[in-house]
């Protein structure tokens, strides 16, 4: 193991090569205001990673093991403050550019002002809205991009109101359904709906399967999920002929098919999901790519509709199922494939090994 001061030096380099690049750009100090680390050059990206990574194995080893657990258990609250900002929509309570008072939030939220309070500065210590020394409320960069970012707002709605409550039915799912591969056999039913799987439930909310859409197309925006990997990384030049069609099965609105088709001339794309996601498809389709993306109602368990196609596409789909259903999944598109026809997967690779770096806890 390291020592601390190595783990410092090694941070301080990352530190160093992230500061050189904010002035090569002419963009300020990083800050809690402002967001100038964006979309980073995929030259500068590991030294983001490298100083998270190395900071948060410096900050765990001064935490000792008890500072460690005692944080984990106490992360929990975090779903308080951050679930009570969404439910009330706090940060639209707050301009953008100016200063406000906790009772003035609490004016135009029907909080009490003590709760608003109590919130907020709970939330400021994960760097969400911060007070200035005369106790006015103003944004940080993450609170002013819950206030304008739709997508980042239904992420924080379907992990705080769709996944954390599953989270805490886990452990009893696992005891209950010990060995099950069905998908009604879940954490999810115990919360929502006993025996009906995730999908099929939300397909009964058009607003929350709307919802977790916008979750996926914020997820798909971020450094580790973006769409220039899907489309920088595979030669979709190669299959871009005239008469070559890409079924995107499951693909919610359209994000990936959208992406290729703007690298590609000549290709056509099938998106296919549950009614209420193809239906929003649709209406956000850009008029330059009528045409060429189409949308379709499909159960992706039944047999493939479109006949013949270049690529069958399934991005994040397979790890929702039990191996059992993933087969059928795969199957369903066996009688609608042809000489040359293809199936690309797009899923998470995981490590065959412990991982303790920081920045790839997520995907486990």
């Amino acid at each position: 193991m390291s020592t601390f001061t190595d783990l410092a030096e090694e941070a301080l380099a990352h530190a160093k090569a992230l500061d050189a690049y904010l002035l090569s750009q002419n963009k300020p100090p990083a800050s809690f205001q402002h967001d100038n680390l964006a979309s980073l050059p995929s030259a500068i990206a590991p030294h983001r990673e490298g100083l998270i990574n190395a900071s948060q194995t410096l900050k765990q080893l001064a935490q000792g093991p008890s500072g460690i657990l005692t944080e984990a258990t106490w992360a929990c609250a975090d779903e308080i403050s951050l679930g009570a900002i969404y439910d009330y929509q706090l940060a639209r309570h707050v301009p953008l550019e100016e200063r406000t008072t906790f009772a003035e939030i609490a004016q135009a939220s029907g909080l009490d002002e003590g709760l608003v309070e109590r919130i907020l500065r709970h939330a400021m210590a994960l760097r969400v809205f911060a007070e200035e020394p005369t106790g006015r409320v103003c944004h940080t960069a993450a609170s002013r991009q819950l206030a304008t970012d739709l997508d980042m707002n239904d992420m924080l709605g379907v992990m705080l109101r769709e996944t954390w409550p599953v989270a805490g039915k886990t452990n009893e799912a696992i005891r209950r359904y010990r060995g099950s591969q069905e998908p009604g056999d879940a954490a999810f039913g115990l919360v929502h709906d006993p025996g009906v799987p995730m999908f099929q439930y939300l397909a009964k909310y058009p607003e929350r399967l709307s919802r977790f859409d916008g979750a996926m197309k914020y997820f798909a925006r971020s450094d580790a999920w973006n769409l220039k990997f899907l489309v920088e990384g595979y030669d979709w030049n190669g299959i871009d002929s005239m008469g070559s069609t890409f079924v995107d099965v499951g693909g919610g609105q359209g994000a990936v098919a959208l992406a290729i088709a703007e690298v590609t001339k000549h290709m056509k794309f099938v998106v296919q999901d549950l009614a209420g996601n193809v239906e929003g498809g649709r209406k956000t389709l850009p008029e330059r790519l009528k045409g060429r993306v189409d949308f379709m109602d499909h159960d992706l368990f039944q047999e493939q509709p479109v006949k013949g196609a270049q690529v069958y596409f399934l991005r994040w789909i397979l790890h929702d199922w039990s191996d059992k259903y993933a087969l059928k999944i795969l199957r369903s598109l066996v009688p609608a494939m042809r000489d040359g026809s293809r199936v690309v997967l797009y899923e998470w690779l995981l490590v065959d090994g412990p991982e303790t770096r920081w920045t790839e806890k997520q995907a486990r």
